[in-house]
């Protein structure tokens, strides 16, 4: 295919994406308002007001806007342009590292879902678990008919389901609150489904990492406050044991200490859960979307 061909199909992918995200965006809003993603049009969320075609121009409108409704004057939410660009960037990763195939498109639409997902975990702690099984059949699919590993699809949501229950029943069982949210499990099946079980695993392992580098921070950072050092501790001891074990030496050694570091902070961190009055929930979500990407791209 010719530079300027390709040039040209990337061109209107990134304008497909673009769309696409302003799409997400109501698809977004709509999922935790109750309305119908269909009607009525679109409007301001703050004075009602129906907008214009001029105004759901993605990224522009905003920008020639001011980030301000063009009626009431309300700030925009920054998430309306970061989502376009976010669903563009998908779109045309995926085109470049998989051309013109049915990979490509299986990504874009795992990647959208996702990408949906992750912003009303971060947002309300709400996330459409319908979104998550219908991406699951859509994994089942394509492994059966287009890769031909369905087993290992099949394998992967069992595996991705038990492991993120027993974890989220172990919190409950001992210190009488879940570890995770239910909405975590659909997710965890989801890409079990969609990578089958090594690819789960892998996926695990670079959500970790995620975790560790954008929510674990926030955590820190409430525990710091509250004088939890014995936290505190634990927290930077598996951090660093994780890192040795995925960028240094991987051995039963390492894992070793990933497991015991793992369990003893697990232990401290639900009973500081029970404890506490003001429970601080961080999604996991967007953990499992950054780990899901990077699997998928590198």
């Amino acid at each position: 295919m010719g530079i300027e061909l390709n040039s040209y199909i990337l061109f209107w992918i990134c304008i497909i994406g673009l769309c696409c995200g302003s799409f997400y965006n109501v698809v977004i809003l709509r999922s935790l308002s109750g309305e119908s993603i269909v009607l009525p049009p679109s409007k301001c969320p703050k004075c009602g007001q129906r907008l214009r075609p001029w105004h759901n121009i993605p990224v522009l409108s905003y920008i020639f806007l001011r980030g301000k409704c063009a009626f009431c004057k309300e700030k925009i939410s920054i998430q309306y342009p970061l989502v376009e660009i976010a669903a563009m960037l998908l779109f045309a990763a995926s085109y470049l590292c998989f051309g013109i195939d049915i990979k490509t498109l299986f990504v874009i639409i795992l990647g959208s879902g996702l990408l949906i997902m992750s912003v009303t975990d971060i947002k309300e702690r709400v996330v459409d678990c319908n979104i998550a099984l219908a991406l699951a059949l859509i994994g089942l699919i394509y492994n059966g008919f287009v890769t031909g590993n369905i087993t290992g699809s099949l394998l992967g949501v069992l595996a991705g389901v038990l492991i993120m229950e027993c974890l989220a029943r172990l919190g409950n069982f001992l210190f009488g609150i879940r570890a995770f949210g239910e909405a975590d499990t659909y997710v965890a099946g989801t890409l079990g489904a969609c990578f089958g079980l090594r690819g789960l695993v892998n996926t695990l392992g670079y959500s970790l990492v995620a975790a560790m580098i954008f929510i674990v921070p926030i955590f820190l950072y409430k525990q710091y406050k509250e004088n939890n050092k014995l936290t505190c501790i634990l927290s930077i001891l598996f951090i660093l044991s994780v890192l040795a074990f995925k960028t240094l030496v991987q051995n039963y050694i390492t894992l070793a200490l990933v497991i015991v570091f793992g369990i003893v902070l697990a232990i401290t961190i639900l009973k500081g859960f029970k404890e506490q009055e003001n429970k601080l929930y961080l999604p996991l979500v967007p953990a499992f979307v950054l780990g899901a990407l990077y699997y998928i791209f590198f």
